[in-house]
């Protein structure tokens, strides 16, 4: 993998204590021509979203950013967004020790538990992208839900005082993973970008049922969907059938 330590992005960081949604009021930003690397952070969220419009809560002693860009690329293109920032924030926590994966399409998981989750807003004009709004909540140092983790419950004790121990060290190594991934992928294209990604994928192999019928997880297809196999009914010949899955379709569930 291409080494990206000479990373150094310009980011134009706002701060605000209490907010709605850094996703909303970032998208007001760059409509209204805020730079590309335009970054809104916030101590907590009344609003926080995730996937299909489920509430992200937002408690104080998480990471709440959004992070704007400008890729001028192919609506076709745009489920990489997604992929590319939580492969990337995934990545940038793996190389400092901890087992964070990711799980599909748009989520941080740990043990099989929810770190983290990632919004993808993008804007399009004549069918491309013309600016996105990545999203990112991580749990940091806040309460969790029994199918969650934190940064903190990561932390080996025992180790010395270092990034991941303060918002502010995590939120430059979430803003360095976002643009790793970014970058990465634009550098790869989509086909060896999959391959890296799905070395992080916490499904591969997990079992699910589709249309009534036994599947497996085997990857993502080139589109960004989930690509399962579907087994092989009683009297049936064990034929290799593969299905693509859009997001939301199915639930793939967390560890209790």
């Amino acid at each position: 993998m291409p080494d990206y330590q000479a990373l150094r992005p310009r980011f134009h960081l706002h701060w605000t204590e209490h907010i709605d949604s850094t996703n909303r009021a970032l998208v007001a930003m760059m409509a209204d021509g805020a730079p590309a690397g335009t970054v809104l952070i916030a101590t907590t969220q009344q609003a926080g979203r995730g996937q299909w419009g489920r509430q992200w809560q937002s408690l104080p002693g998480g990471l709440y950013l959004s992070l704007g860009l400008k890729p001028d690329l192919p609506a076709s293109r745009s489920p990489y967004l997604t992929l590319a920032s939580a492969w990337g924030v995934a990545t940038s926590l793996a190389n400092l020790g901890l087992p964070v994966q990711v799980k599909w399409p748009n989520d941080l998981v740990a043990g099989g538990k929810k770190l983290g989750g990632l919004l993808a807003e993008t804007h399009l004009e004549s069918g491309r992208v013309q600016t996105v709004v990545i999203g990112l909540g991580l749990n940091g140092f806040n309460p969790v839900p029994e199918t969650g983790t934190s940064i903190q419950a990561l932390i080996q004790p025992e180790l010395p005082p270092g990034p991941l121990n303060t918002l502010e060290g995590l939120a430059a190594i979430a803003l360095y993973g976002l643009m790793q991934g970014y970058l990465h992928w634009q550098n790869q294209g989509d086909d060896a970008f999959l391959i890296d990604y799905q070395t992080h994928l916490a499904n591969l192999g997990q079992g699910l049922i589709v249309e009534g019928k036994a599947a497996e997880v085997i990857g993502v297809a080139p589109s960004g969907n989930l690509r399962v196999r579907l087994a092989a009914a009683h009297g049936e010949a064990p034929a290799l059938k593969t299905l693509d899955i859009e997001p939301g379709k199915v639930t793939l569930g967390y560890n209790a």
